[in-house]
């Protein structure tokens, strides 16, 4: 386990690999864990670092209001004291969120953006806020219910790394979870994404039971902006843990490519783990 103080407060973090940084930032539940096989496979070619936000994981827990400027000043400062001066950025849900903001506000820091399953306007998961489905994600009932359902429906070939994501999920805080709701429904990165700077690859899986894609679908029309909307078929609201090798390659091709469009290549199909493509 590795640590650092930032404003006084514990921040965990794991890191492995050499050569260009990537940060790895989780959503709304979670924690750090679930891009251990990303970070992996990755580590190869890049530095892989992957944080708790505080409130989450292993970070301090202490407080009860926490919010998406918060959490881009906490990336900030962490870079700051890891001696990081550029790095790429790979956010899921609410870290992808943490991401864009982060990359709009301080571009020279930032090379490329990969966010996956990330609401662009925070107010369409307020659809969702009813008795069964987010609400009980986000603290109005016990977290475990749905997403600890949704966890195990995924097939994550480590039972360990499943044990933990279910364990990380249902010691969350129900304050701590309201506060970074509140911070959601109040965020709309559309104007943001309009004037970014930095190449963003914006992936989600078309079988996504949280996010609705009706509402980013704008970014196939910015067609002067370096970003691409990639959906995956057969993915769920966790591409890299449904399709692990999948997900990983295409984001070693966005960390070198340059103006064409990232797809899925035809020989992945073959050389993956054929479960992925069932």
């Amino acid at each position: 386990m590795s640590a650092i103080h930032l404003d006084n407060r514990l921040v965990h973090y794991e890191v492995v690999g050499r050569g260009q940084p990537i940060i790895f930032l989780h959503s709304w539940l979670g924690s750090w864990r679930y891009w251990v096989s990303t970070m992996d496979l990755v580590s190869e070619r890049y530095r892989a670092y992957a944080l708790d936000f505080w409130g989450f994981g292993e970070s301090d827990r202490h407080g009860s209001h926490f919010t998406i400027t918060d959490y881009v000043h906490m990336l900030g400062q962490f870079m700051d004291q890891m001696g990081i001066a550029k790095a790429n950025l790979v956010g899921h849900g609410l870290g992808g969120m943490v991401a864009i903001r982060a990359a709009r506000e301080q571009p020279d820091r930032f090379l490329r953006l990969m966010t996956v399953s990330t609401p662009m306007q925070g107010h369409t998961l307020a659809d969702l806020v009813k008795p069964g489905t987010f609400s009980r994600l986000l603290g109005k009932s016990n977290p475990s219910n749905v997403w600890s359902k949704l966890l195990r429906s995924i097939p994550i070939t480590d039972p360990e790394v499943q044990h933990e994501l279910l364990e990380d999920t249902e010691g969350l805080s129900e304050t701590v979870l309201a506060s970074v709701q509140e911070s959601l429904f109040d965020t709309d990165l559309r104007s943001t994404v309009n004037v970014l700077e930095r190449p963003l690859l914006a992936v989600y899986g078309a079988q996504d039971k949280i996010i609705n894609l009706d509402h980013v679908m704008f970014l196939n029309q910015l067609h002067d902006r370096p970003v691409q909307l990639l959906i995956l078929p057969r993915a769920n609201h966790f591409p890299f843990l449904e399709q692990t090798t999948t997900f990983s390659r295409l984001l070693l091709d966005f960390l070198i490519a340059e103006q064409q469009p990232v797809e899925i290549k035809e020989e992945w199909k073959r050389r993956v783990n054929q479960r992925e493509y069932l």
